[in-house]
């Protein structure tokens, strides 16, 4: 890119990227202030990047101590991530047994009446990237019913499909599949005790003989869970976003054209979120630091419209910039040097064999409602492939009538619903 294109770029970054960080470490403080809870787990990280600001705020600051930040910032979201993962186990095995304790309205259609009405939401799909989205979502939700030879049957089958790609991206959909299934999960679980508390009360749970109180006690032990998961998780991708703003502030500074007036501006505002922050979270912002938030109005905007990035762009800086103002606050930021290494037909075959091993040993420990769970969660992972719309048809039918557990059905049945309304 020519010198003066590569500057008006620049500029249009800086812009942006100050212009986002300056709301995104406002809302940052309103959030901590709002849910305490969340704070707790990462104020002492702000405190780190509070650092970094201050040396940014005095002209200096190095990339080296956000990409520190950053690497920490992931490992914290991995295990979230991971609580996620096991939430949702046990919120299939809830879902599906939840008519059985709570009066509900019987579906107004009988099993084939249904499937028609999937049907047809399949064939009004608009494109194939959203009649995709439905097939997974219909078949993420049906009853599973198969023999766990049945179900490694279709785990192999489904991952043949791979065979040709590139192998460490299949090394990270295997360690989606064993998360996704909770045989691999991350160190540092126990750093979370609320939530390990929450998990621990589902886990102990006899999902085969569960009653009435039993089914409140789990839906307590989900409820708290989730609400406290999702907070941690809302904080753990602003915090991300904020670091991501800042380090592209710090690789385009040194080329940027910097308006004096709008600088004063961010600075005003970041320099007042910050004071608030060392003075202690939980106070109402400054409203001098509100009423000066009407000063961006349409700064984002403007500089967004001026930013366009070369396609196959050499420059490692433009590369990362481009990563780190896209919507992927957790993106890799450095590439692969050297040829991608492919995955053959045995290569997936042992690694699918040595995943069904590792499952059959974490199912002896489960319960029936629990095993059924975690194959539908590890089919949800995979491919949905069907040679025909009768095929289809004939898998989502047979998932329904096989199912005898009158309550799991109808479940399934208003779960699919909601899913394609969505």
């Amino acid at each position: 890119m020519e010198t003066h294109n590569r500057k008006k770029l620049m500029s249009a970054v800086y812009r942006y990227a100050y212009s986002c960080l300056v709301m995104n470490y406002y809302m940052f403080y309103e959030s901590m202030s709002e849910h305490p809870k969340t704070a707790a787990f990462i104020m002492e990280r702000e405190g780190e990047l509070a650092l970094v600001l201050d040396g940014f705020l005095a002209g200096q600051g190095s990339v080296e101590e956000l990409e520190v930040l950053r690497g920490r910032n992931r490992e914290k979201m991995e295990v979230l991530t991971s609580y996620g993962d096991c939430f949702s186990i046990y919120e299939y095995v809830l879902n599906r047994m939840e008519r059985r304790f709570e009066k509900q309205e019987p579906p107004k259609q009988t099993v084939e009446e249904f499937v028609d009405h999937v049907m047809e939401r399949m064939r009004t799909a608009e494109d194939s990237v959203i009649l995709d989205s439905r097939i997974r979502s219909v078949v993420a939700q049906l009853p599973v019913r198969f023999t766990r030879q049945k179900f490694y049957g279709m785990v192999l089958d489904k991952l043949g499909v791979y065979a040709g790609t590139n192998k460490k991206g299949l090394e990270g959909l295997f360690y989606m599949l064993r998360t996704a299934a909770m045989i691999q999960l991350p160190d540092r679980m126990e750093e979370e005790p609320e939530l390990c508390e929450a998990l621990d009360g589902l886990k102990k749970a006899d999902f085969r003989r569960l009653d009435e109180e039993g089914y409140k006690a789990c839906r307590s032990h989900f409820q708290i869970g989730i609400r406290l998961l999702e907070e941690k998780r809302d904080a753990c991708v602003l915090f991300e976003t904020i670091i991501d703003n800042l380090y592209a502030l710090l690789l385009s500074r040194g080329e940027a054209l910097i308006d004096v007036t709008e600088e004063e501006v961010f600075r005003k505002i970041l320099s007042g979120v910050r004071r608030m922050f060392a003075e202690g979270s939980g106070r109402s912002m400054d409203e001098a630091v509100t009423e000066a938030l009407t000063d961006l109005e349409g700064i984002q905007e403007s500089a967004l419209e001026r930013i366009h990035f070369s396609e196959n762009e050499s420059d490692s800086d433009l590369r990362k910039l481009e990563k780190l103002l896209s919507a992927s606050p957790f993106a890799e930021l450095e590439e692969e040097e050297g040829e991608a290494e492919t995955a053959d037909s045995r290569w997936l075959e042992a690694k699918g064999n040595e995943f069904c091993r590792q499952l059959e040993e974490a199912f002896a420990g489960m319960s029936k409602p629990v095993t059924r769970a975690v194959m539908a969660s590890v089919l949800a992972q995979l491919p949905v492939v069907f040679a025909s719309t009768d095929q289809l048809r004939e898998y989502v039918e047979g998932s329904l009538l096989s199912c005898t557990d009158f309550a799991e059905r109808e479940a399934a049945m208003e779960l699919i619903e909601q899913e394609l309304t969505e």
